[in-house]
This record gives C-alpha cells, structure tokens and sequence, in this order.
C-alpha cells in the first residue's frame, strides 16, 4: 500500500537525482568551454576552419528546384 512517507520520499529521490544531473551538465559545459590557449597561427586556421563556404545555385529549367552548379540533378516530375 503507497503510504505518504513512501511518496515523499520517492519524490526526494527523483530531486536529488535531478539537481545531481544538472550540477553534472553544468560542470561538463563549463569544462567544455575553457579551451587551451592557442597561438596566433593556430586561432587563423581555426577561423578559416570554421567559415562558411557558399555555393552558387542554378535553377532547374524543368522542375525549378535550386541545385548546386556542377551537382547531379534529377528531376521527379
């Protein structure tokens, strides 16, 4: 039978395990975000790393889907 003690402290449970995860998701993203200190050529090829490349897009004159130029298009129609 569920007695009040037993649904109290089920529920204590289930907070201590909660709080426990986020002081453990916490403690790993702040670990995650301190990085090593890098040199002057190392931070200008993670930028380059890290830029965005744009592609030209053509459109399909049968369907008018945008592909990237160059790319094997099909079209479904």
């Amino acid at each position: 039978m569920l007695s009040l003690s037993k649904i109290l402290f089920t529920a204590l449970i289930v907070v201590v395990v909660w709080q426990g995860f986020k002081l453990f998701t916490r403690k790993s993203q702040v670990s995650g975000q301190e990085q090593p200190k890098q040199t002057g050529h190392d931070k200008k090829a993670k930028q380059q790393k890290q830029e965005a490349v744009a592609h030209d897009l053509e459109k399909c004159p049968k369907c008018g889907v945008y592909h990237a130029e160059g790319a094997a298009h099909r079209c479904d129609v």
